[in-house]
């Protein structure tokens, strides 16, 4: 029932909101990301070579975390984790920097000189990785949060983030991100950058018109509840009240049909 409810209102949101992201992306001539997923690419990374892509990620441990298992805190509020991350999501944020669609200096430095097999080769290594481990008390996460991941509020016509990013948070739909153990202060970073327009990579604008309908409030319970949900934790579910299964309405005794050949019962 839950997964139905997801999907109904994933197909009203959408309709809206395809929309309204695709008038928004026509105001703007250049194209939010130059990355185009045709077969070449696919096979760039379907083809990587993890060896190499292990080497390259010996130099961005030190920022983005050893592995999926390393609960230290990134200090850097715009630094995010990197383990368990989908191959093609990595493979678009790093082609993005190198196309300067994604304005950030040091990560412009690190990457220029990679070639597109080289990035192919390191995104593919960190999908090999396990997610990040929970760095948030599920005790902490609102019920608003997990039912705005989990079925999204479709009066506002906003879709649940679990329509792209996977009901466990784990990413999807190609380059869709994987959400799930992410820093908290990358997260609210990342969804401010995009509700105040100063990060533009997202196609079709659908993150900026997202996080733009969303409160500051309302980002960082998102945040606390993906980081809750790392690796070796459970789900949480928020079950609505026009989910629950109706009360059953109490048996009405069966009428006995007398039997012709028996004598009445005396009333008396």
């Amino acid at each position: 029932m839950q997964k139905f409810t997801i999907l109904k209102t994933v197909s009203l949101a959408f309709c809206v909101f395809g929309f309204i992201a695709g008038t928004l992306s026509t105001a703007s001539a250049a194209p939010s990301s130059n990355v185009a997923w045709t077969s070449e690419t696919r096979n760039l990374i379907k083809n990587a070579n993890l060896e190499n892509g292990e080497k390259i990620a010996e130099k961005c441990g030190k920022c983005h975390g050893a592995d999926g298992t390393d609960a230290t805190p990134i200090e850097e509020e715009d630094t995010p984790f990197l383990a368990g991350q989908v191959a093609h999501a990595n493979y678009k944020q790093i082609i993005d920097y190198q196309d300067k669609k994604r304005d950030d200096k040091i990560m412009l430095k690190k990457v220029r000189k990679l070639s597109k097999q080289d990035v192919a080769d390191v995104s593919a290594f960190y999908a090999t990785q396990s997610l990040p481990v929970s760095s948030v008390d599920s005790a902490k996460v609102t019920p608003e949060a997990v039912k705005m991941a989990t079925r999204g509020a479709g009066e506002r016509f906003l879709p649940p983030c679990a329509g792209c990013h996977g009901l466990k948070g784990e990413g999807s739909i190609v380059d869709v991100p994987a959400l799930a153990g992410q820093s908290v202060s990358y997260f609210v970073t990342t969804m401010m950058a995009y509700k105040e327009e100063d990060r533009e990579n997202d196609i079709y604008s659908r993150m900026r018109f997202i996080a733009g309908e969303l409160s500051e409030k309302e980002i960082t319970e998102l945040a606390d509840y993906y980081a809750s949900i790392g690796t070796g934790t459970k789900l949480l579910v928020v079950e609505s009240a026009d989910e629950e299964e109706p009360e059953s309405e109490p048996a009405t005794p069966e009428t006995e049909t007398p039997d012709a050949s028996s004598p009445p019962k005396d009333a008396s």
